[in-house]
């Protein structure tokens, strides 16, 4: 898969900065932004069937329920990174708060490695259950694992440049909503492409 086409994926729309913009506008508001993250599982949806469009603002509950069951998905992912943080962290020391933190940041990324594949299969086949059919989900990944590895790391770097862009003072959060937005677009792409590459 060519990296760069999956970055400027969204641009390839007519009415992307309007799109974009208002994607992350909403993605600044809690729970509001379970319809951004929908939009973006709408675009995968479009991509595994072959068409490499962004979808028009429309159908805002539909996207509300799309993301709100995409969040469950991938919470369910990672209760055990989230379980092993929190009980380093109730421990109260510093020491092991700081541990905590690093090694269910390693699983989750571990854990997470996964959600991708969860998820395309989630609104290919518009079924819940289907993002725990884990046999179908590991074929698929075996199938196009090194685009796939290369694919997660290229996301992973840019939520990582996201998050520090974030921290500006004054703009930066609004600049990080929009910029998030957009990568979620891009992970869109780059993951609808390869469940459509993929064998069950």
């Amino acid at each position: 898969m060519d990296i760069s086409e999956g970055l400027k994926f969204p641009m390839k729309d007519k009415d992307w900065t309007k799109k974009v913009i208002i994607g992350g506008i909403l993605n600044i508001v809690p729970i509001v932004n379970f319809i951004s993250y929908g939009y973006s599982l709408e675009v995968m949806k479009l991509v595994i069937s072959g068409k490499e469009t962004l979808p028009e603002w429309d159908n805002f509950g539909s996207k509300f329920i799309r993301g709100l069951v995409g969040i469950i998905i991938s919470v369910i992912y990672l209760i055990i990174p989230i379980i092993v943080m929190m009980v380093f962290i109730s421990m109260g020391h510093r020491g092991l708060n700081i541990v905590g933190i690093l090694v269910g940041g390693i699983l989750m990324i571990i854990f997470g490695f996964a959600i991708p594949m969860a998820l395309a299969n989630y609104v290919a086949k518009d079924s819940f259950g289907a993002a725990f059919e884990f046999s179908e989900i590991i074929n698929r990944i075996k199938s196009v694992f090194g685009e796939y590895l290369v694919c997660y790391i290229v996301v992973i770097v840019l939520s990582l440049i996201v998050g520090a862009i974030s921290v500006i003072p004054f703009i930066g959060w609004i600049i990080g909503a929009i910029l998030e937005f957009y990568v979620a677009l891009v992970y869109a792409y780059y993951f609808g492409n390869l469940y459509a590459k993929s064998s069950p």
